[in-house]
């Protein structure tokens, strides 16, 4: 019995008891787990970094995008209030913007959200009518007497009046303005220099 005691205590006495053998373990994995989290840490960063750069470009785009559109846009919106420097834009003028918008808008409406497409189809469908005959230009969806009086008879070329829609489709002037701004309130949002807005409940 005496000899099992001593076995007992020499075991309890050595340098590898159960304890010896857990702390070994832990120091053994404790630097393999910081490998690890730093690993799992550096990923998280490293996509972080990449979905900044990747919005820092998507804005650079929307930003020359802006740059292209911005110009003849307001010049549509100066024909439209008859203010400003309006008197440049004359109605074949205005046509040709038209169709220079909806080409950058289709070429680029994949960088931009839904709503940002909607707000644009929304404000040139009420400043053009589209649904003339094949091969014709889009109407003008404003008043042309309007504009003759504003623009002045003596600048104005009664040939014109062709590309003006007739009365049926006539837009009050207030609307298009109202979805002027709606676009351009949804441009800046995409640009991030407004924060977003939610959408109102109809």
């Amino acid at each position: 019995m005496s000899a099992v005691i001593a076995t007992i205590g020499r075991v309890d006495d050595s340098p590898w008891n159960s304890l010896e053998v857990v702390k070994i373990v832990i120091g053994f994995l404790t630097p393999l787990i910081l490998v690890g989290l730093g690993f799992v840490i550096n990923r998280a960063a490293r996509r972080v970094e990449d979905a900044q750069w990747a919005n820092r470009k998507l804005i650079e785009q929307r930003l020359e995008v802006y740059d292209r559109m911005a110009p003849g846009l307001n010049d549509l919106y100066c024909f439209v209030v008859v203010s400003g420097d309006f008197r440049a834009v004359t109605p074949p003028k205005a046509v040709e913007l038209k169709r220079k918008l909806d080409k950058e808008f289709h070429v680029n409406k994949f960088l931009f959200s839904e709503r940002f497409g909607s707000s644009y189809r929304g404000f040139i469908s009420l400043m053009f009518d589209e649904g003339g005959k094949v091969a014709t230009d889009a109407r003008i969806c404003v008043d042309a007497k309007t504009q003759k009086k504003e623009m002045g008879a003596d600048r104005w070329d009664d040939g014109w009046n062709e590309r003006f829609a007739p009365s049926g489709k006539r837009r009050n002037r207030k609307a298009i303005v109202a979805a002027y701004d709606i676009f351009m309130k949804r441009f800046a949002e995409e640009l991030g220099v407004m924060p977003e807005q939610e959408p109102k409940p109809a």
